[in-house]
């Protein structure tokens, strides 16, 4: 969530028939239903234009980030595959010879969690690739530990 992750407030477009049944089971699984106080809290940031300005710094913070990363992974031979114009991840190429699984096993050892490629390929034929999330590649810790994974 881009506000608070404390803030819980939604809505659901459904048919008539079904709108009661939708609220029986709001009120079952929601502990008394939504919280007065958190909807004014939304209804104000909401209201004042907070949101809009803090969605935007947002974008232009992770634009940068995504930038940044690509540049240092790009300097110890891992190619962003592509690059988005949102988001925070990023999915890169391994230089050739390397897997993912091996890469994110040694990065381990360093303490770095790495999302290995077929975690996210369903045919597992992504083992050349790597997903970053941009916001976790901040450790400075990051780089020498990929540089070690790779062998470099």
């Amino acid at each position: 969530t881009t506000l608070s992750a404390s803030l819980r407030c939604g809505f659901s477009a459904a048919r008539a028939d079904w709108i009661e049944q939708l609220v029986d089971l709001q009120v079952a699984t929601g502990f008394g239903g939504p919280c007065a106080v958190a909807t004014e809290i939304i209804a104000s940031v909401l209201a004042t234009g907070f949101y809009r300005k803090h969605v935007e710094e947002l974008r232009r913070r992770l634009a940068r980030a995504r930038r940044d990363v690509g540049e240092k992974l790009q300097r110890i031979g891992i190619e962003p595959w592509l690059m988005p114009r949102g988001g925070f991840q990023l999915w890169c190429r391994l230089p050739d010879g390397c897997d993912s699984a091996d890469v994110a096993r040694a990065a381990l050892a360093d303490n770095i969690v790495l999302a290995p490629g077929n975690v996210f390929s369903t045919t597992q034929s992504a083992s050349g690739f790597m997903r970053f999330n941009v916001a976790q590649c901040r450790d400075p810790k990051l780089m020498p530990a990929l540089q070690r994974a790779l062998g470099r």
